[in-house]
């Protein structure tokens, strides 16, 4: 065997592109050098505690029945030995990242495992995951019944504060509002001083006997000023003293919010540095004024990316409510590169004219824009000259999204003349979604110079009319010629399918004609290089897709 293949890290970098624990555990039992690298991937990621617990000498599987189900689980049937705790200690030490969720099966009639009574009395703190440094502990919001006094709930509270360990960077907590009464929440910055991401509660987090606006939320503004060196918060239960907390947050780069209806009365502006590294800020909000409120709370000089996620009732939408926010979202934020603004499905009204040019206007003075990507219920009634007018604004635009609601066909104002006009005022133009008319190349473009725009890999046209005629064919392969996707309107795929398929095949890039390009995936394509996304591939993209699930 190579001299380079005995050295840990780089069979620790090998091994890392193994995806499968049972190659893994193949790895482990081939040799002796290769065994501790490969046995440090298995249990570098823990989901259940009873994976190492099993390892014990009292560890069993028993048939347990509860409300006439049979439900198979570990059970330990003495307490553990010094001679198991040394395996726990072995094993856990050298989980990096675990993830504890309830309830199991145990949990099913609000009964804590017995084992948590035994796991929570180790002989010292140090024999439980002494090097975690990603922590995630989700309580289901129906255990909030559960039988606060007993012996079991006592020990399970015991373990979670275990599991607080001094190297966590990391750590998501969403569990039940009753429980934040044991769980003691301000000793996390003592516990765990380095910790740079921080998830607050969940897309179902619910209070009721403790209040966001009083003692809890009092309790997470101190935690959050406290720890020194957060990086990133996803607040579920957002209130003003949650917020005036992480003003204060000096390292804060990366915030996600989720905002009530009613979020409270306003206090006064605070004073002094506020969110002086915010660089990221996404919310998902209910109402129009939530953000309203927000955005006039505080400054927001530093910030330039922005993602707002609306699920407004009808009444409350209107084209100047966008107006408005757009006027004072862009008076806060002077730095803005990335605006990412969606409204949940709503009819659609008639729309303003030249829409949506009212809405996005007042960014056109911030020249550094690179993504903007816009869906409200009104459909565009954007002539080509006013939208060419309005893009030459942005010389640095990368991504292009005018989004329409999937039921609706919108009349079609804009021509190959607009699109021609974003390509040549957009050279570094990577993705773009515009429902225009393809039925004819305007006399102006295919008499004028042609425009060849080479990073355009995403056309998005939604329900753009379009002709079999080679020279649309001819004008669209020409002006994008590194094209690989077109994105058409699921709903009414069967109508505008065809032609755009006989479009592609005359393209000299062959693109793709797909029907599943949302504006999440395209979100996905942006952030992540791929439509497909999970909460778990990074912080940025979760809040995204937890939206989706239970704003």
């Amino acid at each position: 065997m190579h001299r380079c293949l005995s050295v840990y890290d780089i069979l620790q970098l090998v091994f890392r592109c193994i995806e499968d624990r049972p190659t893994l555990c193949a790895l482990a039992i081939t040799c002796r050098t290769f065994n501790e690298p490969a046995t440090d991937l298995i249990w570098q990621t823990l989901d259940a505690v009873g994976t190492y617990l099993a390892a014990s000498s009292s560890a069993r599987q028993g048939d347990t029945t509860k409300s006439s189900t049979t439900n198979r689980e570990l059970v330990l049937s003495h307490p553990l030995s010094d001679s198991d705790w040394s395996i726990i200690r072995r094993l856990s030490s050298r989980v990096r990242r675990f993830r504890t969720s309830f309830p199991a099966p145990q949990f099913a009639d609000n009964d804590v495992p017995q084992w948590f009574m035994f796991l929570a009395s180790p002989p010292d703190p140090s024999f439980l995951f002494p090097n975690l440094c990603d922590l995630s502990i989700e309580v289901s919001s129906a255990l909030r019944s559960v039988n606060h006094h007993t012996e079991r709930f006592q020990a399970a509270i015991r373990f979670f504060h275990l599991l607080l360990r001094p190297h966590l960077l990391a750590l998501r907590i969403d569990i039940p509002d009753l429980f934040y009464c044991h769980f003691d929440v301000s000793s996390i910055p003592v516990l765990c001083p380095n910790i740079r991401r921080l998830r607050i509660g969940g897309p179902r987090f619910n209070f009721r006997s403790v209040s966001p606006h009083d003692e809890l939320g009092d309790k997470f503004s101190r935690v959050v000023s406290e720890l020194c060196h957060l990086d990133s918060v996803e607040s579920y239960p957002t209130c003003w003293k949650i917020l005036s907390g992480l003003a204060q947050a000096k390292a804060l780069r990366r915030l996600w919010l989720f905002l009530p209806r009613d979020i409270g009365h306003r206090p006064e502006r605070p004073s002094g540095s506020t969110f002086p590294q915010l660089r990221t800020l996404g919310v998902c909000a209910k109402s129009f004024e939530s953000y309203i409120d927000l955005f006039s709370w505080t400054s927001l000089n530093q910030v330039t990316k922005i993602c707002m996620l609306c699920e407004v009732q009808e009444n409350d939408y209107t084209s100047q409510a966008l107006v408005d926010l757009s006027f004072l979202i862009s008076s806060q934020c002077k730095h803005l590169e990335f605006l990412w603004f969606l409204t949940d499905h709503l009819p659609f009204y008639n729309s303003p004219p030249s829409w949506p040019r009212p809405m996005l206007e007042c960014y056109q003075v911030y020249r550094q824009l690179r993504v903007i990507a816009l869906k409200t219920r009104y459909s565009v009634t954007i002539s080509d000259d006013d939208f060419e007018d309005m893009i030459k604004a942005w010389p640095d635009l990368e991504v292009f999204h005018l989004f329409h609601n999937p039921t609706e066909c919108p009349p079609d104002h804009l021509t190959l003349r607009g699109v021609t006009a974003l390509l040549h005022h957009c050279p570094k133009l990577k993705h773009f979604t515009l429902t225009f008319d393809a039925t004819f190349v305007p006399e102006r473009v295919a008499h004028g110079t042609v425009v060849r725009n080479m990073a355009v890999r995403y056309m998005g046209v939604h329900t753009s009319p379009v002709s079999e005629r080679r020279d649309v064919a001819a004008y669209l392969s020409a002006t994008m010629p590194s094209l690989e996707i077109i994105g058409i309107e699921t709903a009414l795929a069967d109508i505008y399918r065809p032609k755009w398929n006989w479009i592609a095949t005359k393209h000299q890039q062959k693109p793709v004609v797909r029907v599943d390009m949302s504006p999440e995936k395209l979100y996905f394509l942006l952030t992540m290089g791929t439509t497909s996304g999970s909460e778990h591939s990074t912080f940025d993209t979760g809040w995204y897709m937890k939206y989706r699930g239970g704003l």
